[in-house]
C-alpha cells in the first residue's frame, strides 16, 4: 500500500486514483487460481531442449529439438524418436555440427529431413544417415510420394519468390517444378498433382510439370495460410483485417468455400478421419492468456476444447490414427482423438 500513496503524492488524484485500481486488478488477476496446464494430456517426454517440428507414423513419434548455436555446443541439437510401444525416448539423428529443421517427413522405410541446405534420410528405427538431395534449398514443409519429395522454400518478410522443388526420394538433384512463386505458406499432394497455397489463393500444377492453374482466388486483402487435405477437401485458414485468422474449407467437388470454427487466432492444424486438430487462443482470455487444443468436424459443426495449457511456445501438431500430439518448450505430450 506504501507504493499505492505515494503515487497518489506525486500525481495528479485521478490519474493516482486509476493506476491504483489497476494496480489492484492485476493483483487480483495474479492471483486468479488458474487450472492446470495441459492436465488432459500425457507427457511423452520431458526436458527437452525446445522440441519443435513433430510427426507420428503410428509406431513412433520424431520430433527436432535445438536447432542454435548453443544447442550445438550442449549436443542437444538433435532429432529424436519415441517409441509408441515402450515410451523409450532415443536420439535418432545427432546434429552435431549440423542443424536439424523442423521440417520433417517419413514414409514407410524412412524419415526425412533437412539441415536448411541439404536432404538427408535416416532408417526410421536406426541407423547411418545419408545424404541424398545436396544443394536443396532450405526446405520449410515436406511431402512424399512414392516416387518423390516436393518441398516449398523457407521465405520470410519481404523475401523475393521462391519456386517449388522436388527431387528423387533416392537421391539425385533438387529440381524447380514452378517458377518462382509468391511467398508460399502449405503444399499437399492429391492424385497427379502438387497443389499450395499463396496469399494469391489455392494454386496447382501437374508433377510432370506445365502450366500452374488457379484453383481459388482468395478474395481478401489478406492472405490465405497453411494448407491441409482429405479426399473430399482443402482446409486452409483466412486472415482477416484485424490480423485474426479462421479456418476454411474448400470443396473439391463443386468449389463451395466454407468457415470452419469461430475468427480467432489460429495456429497450426493437421486433418484426420473427418475432424481437424488446431490451436488457438482461449477466447476472452487475450493475447498473452492460455491457447486451446481445439476440435472441429470437417463437414462443419461446433467446436469444442479438448485441452488447455499455457501459451509458451505451444505451436507443433501431429496427429496419427489414434493420437494427437504436441510439444512445448521443453515437453512431447498425448492426448486420445
Amino acid at each position: 500500500m506504501k507504493s499505492h500513496h505515494l503515487l497518489a503524492r506525486i500525481l495528479s488524484p485521478a490519474l493516482a486514483l486509476g493506476l491504483i485500481l489497476l494496480a489492484i486488478l492485476g493483483c487480483r488477476s495474479t492471483n486468479k487460481k488458474q487450472s492446470p496446464s495441459w492436465a488432459k494430456a500425457k507427457v511423452l517426454a520431458v526436458n527437452e531442449d525446445h522440441p519443435s517440428k513433430i510427426i507420428s507414423d503410428g509406431e513412433a513419434v520424431y520430433f527436432v529439438t535445438g536447432g542454435t548455436v548453443a544447442s550445438q555446443r550442449e549436443g542437444t541439437n538433435n532429432i529424436k524418436r519415441i517409441s509408441l510401444k515402450d515410451g523409450a525416448v532415443s536420439i535418432l539423428v545427432k546434429g552435431g555440427d549440423l542443424v536439424p529443421q523442423a521440417s520433417l517427413a517419413v514414409d514407410d522405410k524412412y524419415l526425412y529431413w533437412s539441415d536448411g541446405g541439404n536432404i538427408y534420410r535416416v532408417p526410421k528405427q536406426e541407423g547411418a544417415r545419408e545424404k541424398i538431395i545436396p544443394n536443396a534449398p532450405q526446405p520449410d514443409e515436406m511431402v512424399l510420394d512414392e516416387q518423390n519429395i516436393y518441398w516449398l522454400i523457407w521465405t520470410g518478410e519481404g523475401s523475393p519468390p521462391q519456386p517449388i522443388m522436388y527431387a528423387s526420394k533416392k537421391g539425385g538433384e533438387a529440381k524447380q517444378l514452378t517458377p518462382p512463386q509468391p511467398p508460399t505458406s502449405g503444399i499437399a499432394l492429391d492424385g497427379d498433382f502438387v497443389f499450395f497455397m499463396t496469399g494469391e489463393g489455392l494454386k496447382k500444377i501437374s508433377k510432370a510439370g506445365g502450366a500452374i492453374i488457379d484453383v481459388y482466388k482468395n478474395p481478401q486483402t489478406t492472405p490465405t495460410l497453411q494448407l491441409q487435405q482429405d479426399p473430399k477437401a482443402f482446409y486452409f485458414c483466412q486472415m482477416n483485417s484485424m490480423g485474426k485468422s479462421f479456418l476454411t474449407t474448400l470443396d473439391k467437388k463443386n468449389g463451395e468455400v466454407k468457415q470452419l470454427g469461430p475468427v480467432n487466432h489460429t495456429m497450426e492444424f493437421v486433418v484426420s478421419d473427418g475432424w481437424i486438430y488446431y490451436f488457438q487462443d482461449v477466447a476472452g482470455e487475450g493475447s498473452f492468456g492460455p491457447v486451446a487444443l481445439m476440435r472441429v468436424a470437417t463437414i462443419g459443426s461446433y467446436a469444442v476444447v479438448i485441452d488447455r495449457g499455457n501459451a509458451g511456445w505451444v505451436k507443433h501438431l501431429a496427429v496419427d490414427t489414434k493420437q494427437i500430439y504436441f510439444t512445448d518448450i521443453s515437453k512431447v505430450y498425448a492426448l486420445p482423438k
